[in-house]
C-alpha cells in the first residue's frame, strides 16, 4: 500500500479554499465592485439592464455552489480510492462552467492576459477531472 499525501484531498482542498474564500469575500463585499462595473459598462453585458449585476450574482452562485460541492466531497470522504465522488465531480464540471464564463466576460472586455489565464484554468480542472474518472 503507497503511503503519502492523498493527491484527491489536496486538489479538493485546493477547490475548496479558492472558490470559498473568493466567493465570502463578493458576499461581504459591496454588491458589485466599482471595478466590476468599469470593466463591463461598456461591453454587451452592460448594455443589458442589469447585466452587469446578474453577471456579478452568476459568478458569486457559482463560486458557492464549486464551494459547496468540494465541501460536501471531503466530508464523504471522496478521496478514498473506493467511494464514489458524484460531487468531486460535481465540483469541477462547476469550476469549469465559472472559468467559461470567466474566459467569456474577460475576452468580452478586452482583457485577454486574464482570458488566457482562465482558459488555463479551465483545462486545468479539465485534466484533474479526466485523471480522476480514470481512477474511478
Amino acid at each position: 500500500m503507497k503511503k503519502g499525501i492523498n493527491n484527491i484531498l489536496l486538489i479538493q482542498l485546493l477547490f475548496l479554499s479558492l472558490a470559498g474564500i473568493t466567493a465570502l469575500q463578493k458576499i461581504t463585499g459591496a454588491f458589485v465592485p466599482e471595478w466590476f462595473i468599469k470593466k463591463f459598462e461598456n461591453t454587451l453585458i452592460g448594455a443589458v439592464p442589469y447585466g452587469i449585476e446578474l453577471s456579478f450574482l452568476t459568478i458569486i452562485a457559482l463560486e458557492t455552489l464549486i464551494a459547496v460541492c468540494f465541501l460536501i466531497s471531503v466530508v464523504r470522504m471522496e478521496f478514498v480510492s473506493q467511494r464514489s465522488k458524484s460531487f468531486l465531480f460535481w465540483g469541477f464540471d462547476l469550476a469549469m462552467l465559472l472559468f467559461l464564463v470567466l474566459f467569456f466576460g474577460s475576452f468580452l472586455a478586452g482583457d485577454y492576459s486574464n482570458g488566457a489565464l482562465d482558459f488555463m484554468y479551465f483545462g486545468i480542472t479539465y485534466l484533474f477531472k479526466r485523471d480522476f474518472e480514470k481512477r474511478v
